[in-house]
């Protein structure tokens, strides 16, 4: 589940840059830019997990062309959560298909539990 948000880079005094995302508290920074584009993506996949472990909506992303900065970029930042989510196990449940799909299916060897995990994440994106 890759989720996309705005982040604003800052250059810091000291060398390398401090990042931060409108739509959340807290900071993360990197010794160099590769480094800031890492430590940004791990930072947005921890929040992320941590709204989605406790049930909190996840902010709706800025729109990137309205952040006004004084000084730094603008990127967009993709992240996916569920290696960071509490309790990240997978459940069986039961599910009724009809039974030509279920036999088109097979035939195609489609992986039930993969195409429904799919299609809830997408829909909860």
């Amino acid at each position: 589940m890759l989720l996309t948000y705005p982040a604003i880079f800052h250059e810091a005094e000291e060398g390398g840059f401090w990042i931060e995302f409108p739509e959340f508290l807290g900071a993360t920074q990197g010794d160099s830019l590769d480094e800031a584009m890492a430590m940004s993506k791990e930072f947005l996949a921890a929040i992320l997990a941590s709204y989605i472990d406790d049930e909190k909506e996840l902010p709706k992303p800025s729109d990137i062309k309205n952040l006004k900065i004084d000084d730094g970029f603008t990127s967009l930042i993709q992240a996916d959560p569920a290696p960071f989510i509490r309790g990240n196990k997978t459940i069986r449940k039961n599910v009724s298909v009809p039974e030509w799909l279920v036999k088109r299916a097979k035939k195609e060897k489609v992986n039930f539990s993969q195409v429904l995990t799919d299609a809830l994440m997408k829909r909860f994106q």
